[in-house]
């Protein structure tokens, strides 16, 4: 009899203890998204992986990297954000198995791990910008750390649109021209005409041929004109409504 009142201590205090550990971890996340903190930290994170990873030529091992950041940053905004366990659960377990496809995808490269690798990135890249989006936007004064999210949400727009042009030339070979290519077309070089077709630079070295990347390339150029000034007119709105709500008596 002792001993199975010892067990059932034993269970109560393992069960107590697990709760005790989740209530902490979600504190710590809601502690980070709780504040307009995370927002600086997204954009730094953001920043280094757009203009560091390039210098490495997108080494494979790098963007893993950048895809294991990513997938942390995302598990601690549904902790906080999310209360159903069900979707914490499925999250975490899609965000470490798009780690594992990245890493198969250095062992053993083939179409259709890069392909399963890409779509894994798009989800990823689109969870978190709905995340940076619901931060920013939430009620409250606008700081400059909002302002640091909306800029984040900007760049994450064009890393998106350089995964879908490389799914295109995976699936569509010859999409896309480029001048005097002595290597194989990757994301480095899609990158650099993502973000020069969403700022509407248009250098024009590289030129979409298939129909299918014409109608992307429209629809970022479209994306690239039009987001800035929605987000800028609502953050304004908000900021007048905060002013309006604060010097009422």
């Amino acid at each position: 009899m002792n001993v199975q009142k010892n067990d059932g201590i034993g269970l109560v205090t393992d069960k107590s203890e697990a709760s005790s550990r989740r209530a902490r971890l979600r504190r710590r996340a809601t502690g980070l998204w709780s504040t307009d903190w995370s927002l600086t930290i997204l954009l730094v994170v953001l920043v280094g992986n757009i203009f560091i990873l390039p210098l490495a030529q997108f080494a494979t091992w790098g963007r893993v990297a950048a895809r294991a950041i990513t997938s942390l940053i995302i598990i601690s905004g549904v902790i906080a954000t999310l209360y159903d366990r069900r979707i914490v659960l499925l999250v975490i377990a899609f965000a470490f198995g798009s780690l594992s496809i990245g890493w198969g995808d250095i062992e053993r490269p083939n179409l259709y791990l890069d392909l399963i690798n890409d779509l894994a990135a798009l989800l990823l890249l689109g969870f978190l910008v709905i995340l940076i989006v619901r931060q920013v936007l939430r009620t409250g004064p606008i700081t400059s750390r909002r302002v640091q999210g909306s800029v984040a949400v900007y760049l994450l727009l064009g890393v998106l649109w350089a995964v879908w042009y490389e799914i295109i030339e995976l699936l569509q070979p010859g999409s896309f021209a480029f001048p005097a290519q002595k290597y194989g077309v990757g994301l480095p070089q899609l990158a650099y005409f993502s973000f020069t077709t969403l700022t509407t630079l248009g250098i024009g070295d590289i030129v979409p041929v298939r129909s299918l990347a014409r109608s992307l390339v429209m629809l970022e150029a479209l994306v690239g004109q039009l987001f800035p000034v929605i987000l800028i007119a609502r953050l304004v709105t908000m900021e007048i409504e905060h002013q309006n709500r604060s010097h009422q008596p």
